[in-house]
């Protein structure tokens, strides 16, 4: 079967082509435009047989390296599910020939259960065909989006106790439809600070993303007694997949652990606009695990995956 190797260089090139595989919002034209860098390439593979597009690759460059993503939670290859092995492997291969001399390149990649058994299986030929190398290995935390409800979801009888807490307290979750920006990002903040964790987006950053894409980011909270105990921050990858980018708690409620209430009615919101997973995120930190944390999404229910990051070193080559 026949392909087409497309280059794009800083967008100058825009498919109409339909696309035969999946395709994740960080890795869109319009983020990738937000993460900054030098340089931008794109990568397509077509197949000339039916025109559809089966591959996508997308390289920031900056300071002689290159990323994927430079700033997102993800990049990678996507591809389709019956693309070969061989195929792919060779699209990647025409990817480096068509980059500018680099030092090295860092792939992070979605988590594999993002991904289709077969995907990962070529996935994982193709770079071990092509020598790159881990550096780092992280735990990703998912919950299937089923009829059950979440409290059946709940595989701890202390995490479906302080859910009923939560009720009985009447803690009252919504939809931040008009969401206060600059008063959800403070008390965001506030909790990361209190955890030791950085601030990832400023108010402005934060401002700009929602301006732009107002169809990917949704903002929940708890209250009670009018005053806000929990806040999350979603993204929607795809139809069928809802990202938890920020979840936050009151330091004086942590004893009634406002953040399952409100991961609850997440889950809700999922059910009824047809998410089929909601991703909690990592528990690891550049492959570190963080017990406690991995423990506490595995006792809401959400099953492990790997998040991989791999390096090529081009001047070793």
């Amino acid at each position: 079967m026949a392909y087409q190797f497309i280059s794009s260089y800083n967008f100058s090139f825009i498919p109409t082509s339909e696309f035969n595989f999946t395709r994740f919002f960080f890795n869109e034209p319009e983020h990738l435009r937000q993460q900054a860098g030098e340089e931008v390439y794109t990568f397509y593979w077509k197949n000339l047989e039916n025109q559809l597009l089966e591959a996508r690759f997308s390289v920031i460059i900056l300071d002689e390296k290159g990323f994927s993503p430079l700033r997102a939670t993800f990049g990678g290859i996507e591809f389709s599910e019956v693309l070969p092995k061989e195929s792919l492997t060779a699209f990647i291969q025409s990817a480096f020939c068509a980059l500018p001399k680099l030092e090295s390149l860092q792939i992070t990649f979605c988590p594999e259960s993002y991904l289709s058994m077969n995907q990962r299986q070529v996935l994982d030929f193709c770079f071990e065909k092509l020598s790159f190398k881990h550096c780092a290995v992280d735990q990703n935390f998912e919950i299937a989006i089923t009829d059950l409800s979440f409290y059946e979801t709940i595989k701890s009888s202390r995490h479906k106790q302080l859910l009923r807490k939560a009720v009985k307290n009447t803690f009252f979750f919504r939809e931040e439809k008009e969401p206060d920006l600059a008063l959800l990002h403070a008390f965001i903040t506030r909790s990361r600070v209190r955890k030791n964790r950085n601030m990832t987006m400023t108010l402005v950053d934060l401002r700009q993303r929602v301006k732009l894409f107002p169809d990917n980011f949704n903002f929940f909270s708890v209250s009670h007694e009018q005053k806000i105990i929990a806040v999350g921050v979603t993204v929607k990858i795809t139809e069928e997949i809802l990202y938890t980018f920020y979840l936050a708690d009151d330091e004086d409620y942590l004893k009634f652990s406002p953040t399952i209430y409100l991961i609850s009615g997440i889950y809700e919101f999922c059910q009824r606009n047809n998410f089929k997973l909601l991703d909690l995120g990592i528990a690891t930190e550049k492959g570190i695990i963080n017990e406690g944390l991995a423990q506490f999404k595995k006792r809401l229910g959400a099953k492990m995956s790997l998040k991989k990051s791999f390096f090529y070193d081009f001047e070793n080559k």
